[in-house]
């Protein structure tokens, strides 16, 4: 295996990370060749909004909306034109990484909902209440769409804004509305036609790009692992931060299983759905070292090796960002650094340390442990480079397990939405403040004649109000410095470029707020500025450019929809008992798959899976609970415990499974099972909610020796696995019986 060299050109430290670890041995530095500044040693944060899928995704969408554009002004004329490419923009909103099918499937929904949206803003155009009352049923219809997931998002938003640009359109009369309406559906319907011909020639970077970020993502994970080693700072914040990295990779592996898993399976299609795997494995791995508590034993006591073993997590993460960089460019030769000589010194430290004397049986089991752990993973990740260039690696990798299995399908069942028309639905709730704002914004509007383009006023409404309270807050903020970036933009574009340019900058503005969505809102929200403001000029150049008032409108919406967030609103703590409950049922149902002498592959990796999302739905909720008033943030101090213990347990528990995989040929199967069943048997009560935990449970502190006989050290790991549950539990209980 090829060993990565490291930039020795002068152009080197203007690329590299401030302090970045690269602790390799003299002898791996011996033969090293003159090397070209690596992208690879970028900041993390800088790779990750200048590389992803994301870009490509931005790309696509300013590809479509100027194809449309043109190809209307080219048979029609300008004006035409660009009311086409208003509805190729709108309809391009729910233009979301996905196979070819399902994004036939969701484009042609994005496409009846933006027409059916403009439409009704575009024949009531005449009668104020009547368009005012299509704001507020829309604004309603926008809301309740979330219902169908986070993947429908993208549908409420390009509702509210299909209605934004028809009430900004110069329509007179009903003959205007419908030729309006005409244009509009014909661009939408254009766009959708061009976005699955872009995806079925690109689909193949897309699917590579997904997994190129699910490795980055896995990269900044071993950078936030590498923090449990550092010993600085509480404990508890660093595990959230960890498991809050951990829950940001698992959105990733959401997208990446969804463009590699489905669809034909053809030889690079397995290679990448091998490559995500390999992840996931390490994965396991890098949990389990935290069984027993191991970083906290070593940073008090074997300072040492914990230190190493941060510095290896950090080359780990560096490599895996150079491989990333190297897929998503498609490069040939893919291969990995040799971290035989970190490993070799983690050993040294560790022998030289057990010599000394200075460890005790515990920490010398979590030392060997750790040591042994990150070994695998560093070996397993090895295997990236020959899994994704061979199809007989990658098919040892995947072992038949059923790809579709891991795909959620995205259901458009009126019958989901039904289930969230009550009061008590954050849903429901959510429809109700946006419909109640949206119709505030309007009579706003519609009282005060000053407000000239206060349709402006409904979009901020419409993007700014979320079901959550902190991201409402945080998107005002962006929203507001956004568009104030947007508007010296725009103000200096419209009084010093002519119209080909403006229309330029329109569709690059659309792929950057296409793109940056999920990324960086500030961003989107300046690009989304000077799209509105470009795009409303082109419409209408009679009018005078409105970019003084849209920062008048910006602070109108923002505060309307700030304030609207305090009504009906849905705090976290009042979820927090059905996300706790939910995490005992995943825990226990990952425990059931690891406790078994048989279990099959298949059924494992869906529990793991299942336990995967719902600890990063805690996280997330724990990040949204940070941003919320203090008076309702009962549940934060208690979030970092339950957190921590949750992902002790999980470590606990997957030590287990691979204790049986490394040793199985030194147990005896039926002792074993018997020994997995009685503790599966024991842990049902402790991990399920509706059962009271019993006040008093005995507790087994006896240690495993590293030579013990390996039926021992199964024994004493289930009752370790015990032990944790019952923390978790408790603290799980806690959550449960929040009085807030």
């Amino acid at each position: 295996m090829a060993a990565a060299t490291a930039p020795s050109s002068p152009w080197a430290s203007m690329w590299t990370r401030p302090g970045m670890l690269d602790n390799r041995s003299e002898a791996s530095d011996q033969g090293k060749t003159e090397a070209s500044p690596s992208f690879g040693t970028l900041h993390p944060r800088l790779l990750k909004y200048l590389f992803g899928q994301h870009i490509l995704s931005g790309l696509a969408v300013s590809t479509g909306v100027g194809i449309v554009s043109a190809m209307v002004a080219f048979w029609f004329g300008f004006e035409p034109a660009m009311v086409a490419g208003s509805g190729a923009i709108c309809v391009s909103i729910g233009d979301q990484p996905n196979p070819l099918a399902v994004k036939a499937k969701t484009m042609t929904v994005a496409w009846t909902v933006a027409v059916l949206a403009s439409f009704a803003a575009a024949v009531t155009a005449h009668l104020p209440w009547a368009e005012g009352m299509t704001v507020v049923f829309f604004g309603f219809v926008a809301g309740m769409l979330l219902g169908w997931g986070r993947w429908a998002i993208p549908l409420s938003i390009l509702t509210m804004l299909s209605i934004v640009f028809t009430l900004g359109a110069p329509i007179a009369d009903l003959a205007e509305a419908l030729r309006y309406e005409t244009l509009f559906a014909a661009g939408g319907a254009g766009y959708v036609i061009v976005a699955l011909a872009v995806t079925h020639l690109l689909g193949a970077s897309g699917r590579r790009l997904a997994v190129g970020e699910c490795m980055r993502e896995f990269a900044a994970y071993l950078r936030a692992v590498a923090g449990l080693y550092d010993g600085d700072g509480d404990p508890a914040t660093v595990y959230v931060r960890v498991v809050e990295q951990q829950a940001a990779l698992s959105d990733h592996l959401q997208t990446a299983r969804i463009l590699v898993f489905s669809g034909h399976r053809s030889d690079v299609v397995m290679r990448l759905a091998a490559a995500l795997i390999v992840l996931l494995d390490s994965l396991d791995a890098i949990v389990s070292s935290n069984a027993d508590h191991a970083p906290s034993r070593l940073i008090a006591k074997a300072a040492p090796v914990a230190l190493r073993v941060a510095a290896l997590a950090r080359l780990l993460a560096s490599d895996l960002d150079r491989l990333a960089l190297d897929l998503l460019a498609g490069q040939e030769g893919l291969s990995l650094p040799d971290r035989q000589d970190v490993l070799f010194a983690i050993a040294e430290e560790t022998t030289r340390l057990n010599q000394s004397g200075g460890l005790d049986r515990r920490t010398l089991r979590a030392v060997r442990m750790t040591r042994s752990r990150f070994a695998w993973v560093a070996n397993h990740l090895a295997r990236l480079p020959s899994v994704l260039a061979s199809r007989k690696a990658a098919d040892a990798i995947l072992d038949d397990v059923d790809l579709n299995a891991f795909v959620q399908p995205q259901s458009l069942s009126p019958a989901i939405l039904r289930r969230h028309f009550h009061l008590a639905a954050p849903v429901f709730r959510h429809a109700l403040r946006l419909a109640m704002s949206l119709g505030t914004g309007y009579a706003l509007i519609a009282l005060v004649p000053d407000l000239r383009h206060g349709n402006w006023i409904l979009l901020t409404i419409a993007v700014i109000l979320r079901a959550s309270y902190s991201v409402t807050r945080q998107r005002r903020n962006d929203r507001l410095i956004g568009t104030a970036i947007g508007c010296v933009i725009a103000g200096i574009l419209l009084w010093s470029a002519p119209a080909p340019v403006l229309l330029t900058v329109m569709l690059l503005a659309v792929g950057t707020a296409h793109a940056f969505g999920r990324v960086q809102y500030r961003v989107t929200s300046t690009a989304a500025c000077v799209m509105a403001i470009l795009s409303l000029h082109l419409l209408d150049p009679v009018e005078a450019p409105p970019v003084l008032a849209r920062l008048l409108d910006t602070v109108i919406g923002t505060s309307i929809a700030y304030l609207f967030s305090r009504i009906l609103p849905r705090w976290e703590h009042q979820d927090a008992p059905q996300m706790i409950a939910a995490l005992l049922r995943s825990t226990a149902r990952y425990a059931d798959q690891c406790l078994q002498w048989g279990t099959s592959q298949q059924s494992y990796r869906l529990a793991r899976k299942d336990l995967i999302e719902s600890l990063g739905a805690l996280s997330e909720s724990a990040a949204r609970m940070k941003g919320e008033p203090e008076v309702v943030r009962t549940m934060w101090p208690h979030y970092g415990r339950l957190l921590a213990a949750s992902y002790t347990t999980a470590a606990q528990i997957v030590t287990i499974r691979l204790l049986i995989r490394n040793r199985r040929a030194e147990l005896d199967p039926a002792r074993c099972a018997r020994l997995l069943d009685d503790t599966r048997r024991d842990l049902q009560p402790v991990l399920d909610p509706a059962v009271a935990l019993p006040p008093d449970l005995p507790v087994d502190e006896r240690i495993a020796d590293a030579g013990a006989e390996a039926y021992e050290v199964l024994l004493l790991r289930c009752a370790e696995v015990h032990r944790a549950a019952t923390d978790l539990r408790r603290l799980a209980d806690a959550g449960l019986t929040d009085p807030g």
